[in-house]
């Protein structure tokens, strides 16, 4: 019954969210200062990719990485990977290679022509941006050095000016392995291990805007609501 209330709770915030925080960062923290059930409930809304509406426009920004974000391509892919508690303990697996390769802290910008950079430990990636279809998925064409080094589909979802950018396990797997050689390390076999076990799995990049927007008073009357069911009170 707790958890059905959270959910409940969950749904009336998004309905009423004007604000630029996500689930992750909204939640992160609550329930005696841990951010585990941040991560747990944020993954319960966002387990099994989305197709939104987005559109080039709705990507441009500057934003830093906050960590990993994972979601899965379906429900039956979800479950194979243990649920959402899967999902959960894959985030966790993923943070400290995250901090390791420079991936948190990493920094995208989006101008308004679709051209993008991403900067990840002092190795500057660039490239432009196109939308594929009626898919809600983008590719993004990333270069280095002038050099091109492939083409990732990207999987993104947005909430205020916050997003979550992913893109298949196996091609994260290539851009991580590009970014470490270009820095001059390798990537290591326990994370390129940890990437081919996740088939099907759309990981990458919780990401924040660097530009706050102002919250409204009915969104900042359910995150109230929210913090006070996730602390019992």
């Amino acid at each position: 019954m707790r958890l059905r209330t959270i959910i409940i709770a969950l749904a009336i915030l998004c309905i009423s969210n004007v604000n630029a925080q996500g689930l992750g960062d909204l939640l992160k923290g609550l329930g005696g200062g841990s951010s585990d059930i941040g991560t747990t409930i944020g993954n319960l809304v966002e387990g099994v990719f989305t197709k939104t509406d987005l559109t080039l426009a709705d990507l441009t920004g500057e934003y830093e990485s906050q960590g990993p974000a994972v979601a899965f391509k379906s429900d039956d892919l979800l479950k194979k990977a243990g649920g959402i508690a899967g999902a959960a303990a894959l985030e966790t697996k993923l943070k400290p290679y995250y901090e390791q390769y420079g991936l948190t802290g990493m920094k995208l910008s989006v101008d308004s022509a679709a051209n993008f950079t991403m900067t990840v430990k002092g190795v500057r990636l660039s490239g432009d941006i196109t939308k594929n279809g009626d898919d809600g998925t983008f590719t993004f064409n990333i270069k280095a050095a002038g050099m091109k080094i492939g083409q990732f589909t990207a999987y993104v979802q947005k909430s205020g000016s916050n997003l979550d950018l992913m893109f298949d396990a196996t091609k994260l797997k290539q851009l991580i392995s590009t970014v470490s050689g270009l820095a001059g390390g390798t990537m290591t076999k326990a994370l390129s291990s940890i990437l081919d076990s996740y088939d099907g799995a759309c990981i990458g990049f919780e990401m924040k805007g660097t530009v706050a927007e102002s919250a409204g008073s009915s969104s900042g009357s359910a995150i109230e609501s929210l913090r006070n069911i996730l602390n019992g009170r």
